[in-house]
């Protein structure tokens, strides 16, 4: 549910020709959702609309009033929980404008950033598409690449190619 009203309303953000500032202070806002307490506000029952448009609006300095409007929008039909949401759609469909795909790399360790960039340009060569890569940090000892919006995973783990050696030179014996 809460996919399909973010792609309703990222669909009208991007038809409008400021959909680029948006993106920004939609971005801006969005780290905001990190934070728990922060969370909890926006879903208390005990506190106000306004408060809590009051609240977000705090956040910036100057605003264009459309984007007011929309937060106001949100607000009086309490989806401002959305906003991660429609930022991600907005997101997905910016990149699918530029054909630049992102994909994940789950990592015991941390990545080099030299190491993506490898990554990076042999995965954009295999597919023909730009690819854009983050690293995240996983309890597994191996390496997973994840490129959801291509359906494409791949994964490598040490302790597999060693019991695959071990049948193989078991079976060999």
């Amino acid at each position: 549910m809460n996919d399909l009203l973010a792609k309703r309303y990222a669909k009208a953000i991007l038809s409008r020709n400021d959909s680029d500032e948006f993106y920004e202070f939609l971005s801006s806002v969005n780290t905001a959702f990190s934070l728990p307490k922060f969370k909890e506000i926006l879903n208390s029952y005990e506190l106000k609309k306004d408060k809590k448009l009051e609240l977000i609006l705090s956040f910036f300095k100057e605003l264009k009033p459309s984007f007011v409007n929309f937060l106001k929008i949100l607000t009086q039909n309490s989806r401002l929980y959305l906003i991660p949401f429609v930022l991600e759609e907005l997101r997905k469909q910016k990149a699918l404008k530029e054909q630049i795909y992102s994909g994940i790399v789950f990592s015991k360790n941390e990545v080099d950033s030299s190491k993506l960039l490898e990554l990076e340009k042999a995965l954009s060569k295999k597919f023909a598409v730009n690819i854009k890569l983050t690293n995240k940090l996983s309890k597994d000892s191996g390496v997973k690449i994840s490129l959801d919006e291509l359906g494409y995973e791949i994964s490598f783990s040490m302790q597999n190619l060693q019991m695959k050696m071990s049948d193989y030179i078991l079976k060999t014996m």
